[in-house]
């Protein structure tokens, strides 16, 4: 468990964020959280325990307002390495813009780096958000992909960034 600081609208310190392991029990609120985003759910098989991959809550006054998890691929996919790749981030609506997806990011990668000194990710060309957010940990692009590891972007209209960082 870690607690970080959230940030208000306003630029100051807000709140605090537990950031703690998922278990099975998280699974509905996660849904809820990724039905409000828009998202698909989570297979509730991501929330069990394994030792490639890390799932993380995120709880402000004792409320789970976002999720993340990592992904180990054993094996390479083309031009695309094997490795330990950030996987989605979901933060609920009305919790976004204060910290979060920083928290949560800075708690999967503090894990990646217990396991190895590289770790990737990818994003939707489109989503300057997301590729912002990486950026500030140091992600650097490393090709763009039509597909990685199985995901397309907007059903192939649209290319995948990979991004790379080391510790």
């Amino acid at each position: 468990m870690r607690i970080d600081p959230t940030v208000g609208a306003d630029g100051r310190e807000a709140e605090q964020v537990l950031i703690r392991e998922a278990t099975v029990a998280d699974v509905e609120q996660v849904g809820d959280i990724s039905t409000a985003s828009g998202r698909d759910s989570w297979s509730p098989r991501v929330f069990v325990a394994t030792p490639g991959r890390l799932v993380v809550i995120a709880e402000v006054n004792g409320e789970l307002v976002g999720a993340a998890k990592t992904h180990f691929h054993k094996q390479g996919d083309g031009d695309v390495p094997a490795g330990h790749y950030l996987g989605g981030v979901l933060v609920a609506p009305a919790h976004r813009r204060r910290g979060i997806g920083s928290a949560l990011t800075r708690a999967r990668l503090e894990w990646i780096w217990s396991h190895t000194d590289r770790a990737y990710y990818f994003a939707n060309e489109h989503n300057t958000a997301s590729i912002q957010l990486h950026e500030a940990f140091g992600f650097h692009p490393l090709g763009a992909f039509p597909e990685i590891h199985g995901v397309a972007a907007d059903d192939g209209q649209s290319n995948l960034i990979l991004f790379a960082a080391t510790r």
